[in-house]
């Protein structure tokens, strides 16, 4: 393969069957010492000529080989890409991975991007971000003197764009034609990325996978789970000094502790969020702005976005063991409905009985799954379902063009009736269902295959054209079906649209 001449040097990479591939692409400089906690850095250029050839250690997270991500390293600000062969430009697809914000990796199997570029003449990247309370923890109240950035994961993503924007041509890739897309995590980043003033030149399309634009915190809720992490380092040194000096793994051990505090997510009070609590903060710097108020605004009206769902998104997390905490099937069926009840009550403080009668009347549920399935229920539309609508709402508001979409493809995993449950959705972008792990979130066989051809061509087109071939949001408030049931359909009922809209 001919080498290729970017900003900072000339690199190679591989061609695997009618895509040359590129792993390990540094865009940023490795963020160690004193830029442990600093913005991202421009990358040193190189002499000679850069092989890249391999994936690069995930940040730091927990280890978890079923994620892929068995590997750890402070020098973690590397991208891939996938390039069709032929003649561009081409449209660029910048995938921001999902994880809670605390996990995952741009090398995931689950991301790899060739099918997608190869089938859509499009070149995709999947960059890497600093993660959990290294990428988005608050520290200015609790370290002053270790003058840490704010929002070091957004400032990330930030900086893969801009290297997109100066780098990409070279590549056969076209500036002006960059969508970011991204799910769960990478939804939510997505959404944000369109509310933060120094991205706005940097790509034009959005696609917001099992996201929303509310998951950002007020620097106070950041600070409190900040006392907690440091509370966990060990040593007696000033908190700097202690986050200055942290091993990795140590770290991870404190921020793991720190997952347990309950914080108001989007800056009000209906909607505690736990376990995921590194968020985006609104600092009046980088982000001035709760997302979903600026994109109400007109901020992101020039831009426009696809954003959406899987119906079942927290059966995930409710039912499958690796995902819940171990908890059994036979535990879960055993709770009765006062149980059910107190767990509404967590979810939405002050209205555990209207929820309950009205979950009650809403939901079909499994056997297989018993009374959960209104707490997973209320939890999918607590944290994905509402708030995607209503980011659907703001950009249509503002004048933005936008198209909502909803996965229906069911299956069953871990010995589990999953339903359309959170990730399915990503093999099916990437066209890896044939895979191990897309075979896992999809059931694998001739109709996921035939479904996955679907949702690459609609993910495509958009990338393409900037529009998809279905009624835009604002016609009716209905959203393009991918799976079984009716082409466009509601994301919530009229009863339920009632209930959310005093909460959120």
């Amino acid at each position: 393969m001919n080498a290729i001449e970017i900003s900072t040097g000339r690199l190679t990479g591989l061609a695997v069957d009618g895509v040359h591939e590129f792993r390990g692409i540094p865009f940023a400089a490795p963020p160690l010492g004193e830029m442990r906690f600093r913005a991202p850095q421009p990358v040193s250029p190189w002499s000679g000529v850069l092989a890249a050839e391999k994936f690069r250690p995930a940040t730091w997270q927990t280890p978890n080989p079923l994620m892929g991500t068995e590997q750890i390293n402070d020098d973690c600000l590397y991208l891939n890409i996938w390039v069709p062969e032929g003649d561009g430009p081409f449209p660029v697809m910048v995938w921001i991975h999902g994880g809670a914000y605390t996990s995952g990796s741009p090398s995931q199997l689950l991301y790899q991007g060739r099918r997608l570029a190869q089938q859509q003449r499009v070149i995709v990247v999947n960059p890497a971000y600093r993660l959990g309370a290294w990428g988005f923890g608050w520290f200015k109240e609790i370290a002053p003197s270790l003058e840490a950035d704010s929002n070091l994961g957004l400032r990330d993503q930030i900086a893969a764009l801009q290297w997109v924007q100066d780098n990409i041509a070279a590549f056969a890739g076209d500036p002006h034609r960059v969508t970011v897309f991204g799910e769960s995590a990478g939804g939510f980043s997505v959404a944000t990325l369109m509310a933060t003033p120094s991205a706005k030149s940097l790509f034009q399309r959005a696609i917001v996978q099992s996201g929303a634009a509310d998951f950002v915190l007020a620097p106070s809720e950041a600070a409190k789970v900040a006392e907690v992490l440091v509370s966990g380092l060990a040593g007696h040194d000033s908190a700097a000094d202690r986050l200055r000096n942290v091993a990795a793994r140590d770290f991870i051990r404190a921020q793991n502790a720190s997952l347990r505090q309950v914080v108001k997510r989007g800056l009000r009070d209906s909607t505690p969020q736990f376990g995921m609590v590194y968020l985006p903060v609104v600092d009046g710097d980088l982000l001035p702005q709760s997302p979903i108020e600026a994109i109400a605004a007109g901020c992101a009206s020039d831009k426009a976005m696809m954003a959406g769902v899987c119906r079942d998104e927290w059966n995930l997390f409710q039912f499958a063991p690796p995902f819940n905490g171990g908890v059994g099937m036979d535990r879960l069926l055993s709770l009765d409905a006062d149980e059910i009840r107190r767990r509404m009550e967590r979810q939405l403080p002050g209205r555990s009985e209207e929820a309950f009668a009205r979950y009650s009347a809403e939901v079909a549920v499994e056997p297989r799954r018993g009374l959960m399935d209104l707490v997973s229920t209320l939890e999918t539309d607590r944290t994905f379902r509402v708030p995607t609508a209503r980011l659907l709402d703001a950009h249509s508001a503002a004048q933005g063009s936008c198209w909502g979409f909803c996965f229906t493809h069911e299956v069953e995993a871990f010995g589990v009736p999953l339903g359309a449950c959170h990730v399915m959705d990503v093999p099916l972008v990437f066209g890896l269902t044939d895979t191990p792990a897309g075979a896992l979130f999809t059931g694998g066989g001739e109709l996921a295959a035939q479904l996955s051809a679907e949702v690459m061509n609609a993910w495509g087109q958009f990338a393409h054209q900037g529009r998809a071939d279905w009624q835009s949001w604002p016609e009716q408030r209905q959203a393009r079906t991918f799976g079984p049931g009716a082409e466009v359909a509601p994301l919530l009922s009229a009863e339920m649209e009632q209930f959310w809209k005093p909460i959120l």
